[in-house]
């Protein structure tokens, strides 16, 4: 009931801070969503979309998304869709609350890619050695400046929008990813009035 990929099961991705994780680019409408990893959700919401994984029965990901404004511009990536057009039903036009942009992706710890960032493995790890070479690094970096703990217990490091959750698998628990555009970094961890929906944390409590 609770398979755990191994590493090399898993896709290998890398993290590029407040840009984007993987092929996915925060900013990119959830038509670009669905090109970019070559396939559409089992699940979708008004604010968040699911894609399954091929090899076991399980979420790989979840994608949410925000509003577009008058200042988004879609990534230049497959499935672009212009201002006025039908982006894989959702209509995409800045300034009206239809359609929506990618504002943050979370990773599965049980079969989700294998995301690292600066060479470092964040999904389905041991999440106290995890947490401390994460704030390792970033203090390495000059990137501490920001560091936020939930009312969960996740640490929110805000420069670098990344949220460390954990995520159940048996008897163990697992690091689950989250990972933010700069626009959802400031309260990324605020599980009662932060940007995430409250599907993320009813999900995975």
């Amino acid at each position: 009931m609770w398979p755990v990929l191994s590493d090399a099961e898993r896709d290998q991705w890398d993290a590029v801070p407040l840009v984007g994780v993987g092929p996915l680019l925060f900013g990119m409408t959830r038509g670009q969503v669905d090109a970019a990893l070559d396939y559409l959700p089992t699940v979708s919401g008004g604010d968040f979309a699911s894609y399954s994984s091929p090899q076991i029965w399980g979420d790989r990901l979840t994608a949410y998304f925000r509003p577009a404004t008058e200042d988004d511009t879609p990534p230049d990536a497959p499935g672009r869709a212009v201002p006025g057009q039908i982006d894989d039903g959702h209509e995409y036009w800045p300034g009206q609350r239809f359609g929506g942009v990618l504002a943050a992706v979370a990773i599965d710890a049980r079969v989700g890619p294998q995301v690292r960032w600066d060479g470092l493995a964040l999904t389905g790890q041991v999440p106290s050695v995890t947490d401390d070479a994460l704030y390792a690094r970033v203090k390495e970096r000059g990137l501490d400046q920001e560091i936020r703990i939930s009312q969960a217990g996740d640490y929110s490091y805000v420069d670098v929008g990344i949220l460390l959750r954990v995520q159940r698998a048996g008897d163990i628990l697992l690091t689950r990813p989250v990972f933010a555009a700069p626009a959802w970094t400031d309260r990324l961890g605020d599980t009662s009035e932060g940007p995430l929906p409250p599907q993320e944390w009813h999900t995975h409590a």
